[in-house]
């Protein structure tokens, strides 16, 4: 059976919010390194949840992105054209922002909205 655009769209948003709940963990874990570290290595946020890349950002770059529920950090081409726009672009990683029932699914999904 073929995955309809609203199963395709579901199953992204579930997929991206595992890797954020996981970047979540990474943070707490390298906020211990801090004062050591200059950068901190995070999941690619993007929809595939066999995707493996990591990204490489301070933790004040990645609150920075926190802070809008509706952007991620994924790497470059594991963007959404449909449901996402690129609104940032860095060497090594992109920020997307959701739009539409995209990024409505995933305010709902934020685990700092918990």
């Amino acid at each position: 059976m073929r995955e309809t655009g609203t199963e395709r769209s579901e199953r992204a948003a579930r997929n991206e919010a595992v890797f954020r709940r996981v970047n979540e963990r990474l943070e707490e874990i390298n906020a211990a390194f801090d004062s050591v570290l200059e950068t901190a290595e995070f999941v690619c946020e993007c929809a595939d949840i066999g995707c493996v890349d990591r990204i490489e950002l301070t933790l004040q770059r990645y609150e920075e992105v926190r802070r809008v529920p509706t952007r991620f950090i994924v790497k470059p081409g594991h963007e959404l054209a449909d449901e996402e726009r690129v609104v940032e672009r860095y060497d090594g990683y992109l920020v997307v922002e959701k739009i539409g029932e995209a990024g409505e699914r995933a305010v709902e999904l934020d685990p700092r909205s918990d």
